[in-house]
């Protein structure tokens, strides 16, 4: 078997039509058809029932078709990457990520690196609604987002959730628990994030404080852990993120508790669903790896 006959099969397997398949890969019907009875001899038994009007595959080309389709995108895969790294290229990704990043993106850089030599990682912090249209308009590769609208051109890669920390000053009542429950938040003055900014992130956290059956109150709203710690150390009321925002980040005044009934956030890698790259898989691998084993080492964005 050789890749040409291959590709034959597949084109035939996708259009269920010889001819079809022959402008597909730029060959006769009768080139077509030839290479794929040499594979069907070569395999032992028919990848398609052929009749005057229709094609269909046979439980074997199914069979088949379920291992070939992968191993010849693998194979052309390499060839191409073989191909630019002799010329000396590089596949630039553009990633957009949420604010506030920290260094874990830059961490991943080398595990990428290692996986894909011929990979470039480009860094453009942006919030998840400008990542979302960056990402349809082609102006980025993809994006990391929190809980995104859904878009019809969009593919979104669960990459794991992160639950709600409060941010409190030192000297408040709560600041030497390590925990504490929903419940207990809706006597505070809050500080959140502004809706407009996000709206299904605003609407899960506004959800979970409705479902106390309590009065609670935003006082406040910010975008970016800076602005919200300022507000907290202003003493205008209790910060509310997610928990990958504080991450590592140890500042003088503040503490954080992890709040143990509240709403847990979805990250999503998200590409359009025509970019299909090797190198965004093993990104986002990678991310949902390390998302998994440093849930507190990797600081995100303040929703955006």
């Amino acid at each position: 078997m050789d890749l040409r006959q291959l590709e034959c099969f597949l084109a035939v397997a996708d259009t269920l039509h010889f001819g079809r398949a022959a402008g597909r890969v730029h060959l006769s019907q009768s080139a077509v058809s030839e290479a794929v009875r040499r594979l069907e001899r070569e395999l032992g038994g028919p990848l398609f029932t052929r009749t005057t009007r229709t094609v269909t595959m046979t439980p074997l080309g199914r069979a088949f078709l379920d291992g070939a389709g992968p191993a010849y995108a693998q194979v052309e895969d390499a060839y191409r990457t073989g191909r630019r790294l002799a010329r000396g290229e590089r596949t630039t990704i553009r990633l957009g990520h949420a604010m506030d990043p920290g260094d874990h993106l830059l961490g991943l850089v080398p595990e990428l690196r290692a996986c894909c030599p011929d990979a470039v990682l480009t860094l453009h912090p942006l919030g998840t609604a400008a990542q979302l249209d960056a990402v349809e308009r082609r102006r980025l590769d993809a994006g990391l987002c929190w809980l995104p609208e859904r878009r019809d051109a969009l593919e979104y890669v669960e990459l794991g959730s992160a639950p709600l920390v409060a941010v409190v000053p030192l000297d408040h009542p709560l600041a030497g628990d390590e925990r504490t429950a929903l419940r207990r938040l809706a006597d505070e003055p809050l500080i959140g994030w502004p809706r407009a900014v996000h709206p299904q992130l605003y609407d899960a956290f506004r959800e979970s404080m409705d479902a106390l059956d309590a009065s609670w109150s935003l006082v406040g709203v910010a975008v970016g852990f800076q602005n919200v710690a300022s507000r907290v150390l202003a003493g205008q009321g209790v910060g509310m993120v997610p928990e990958p925002v504080t991450g590592a980040r140890t500042v003088p005044g503040l503490a954080y508790v992890a709040v143990d009934d509240g709403p847990r956030f979805g990250r999503f890698g998200v590409r359009r669903h025509d970019a299909a790259d090797r190198v965004l898989d093993v990104l986002f691998d990678l991310v949902r790896h390390r998302l998994a084993g440093a849930p507190r080492g990797l600081a995100e964005a303040v929703p955006g």
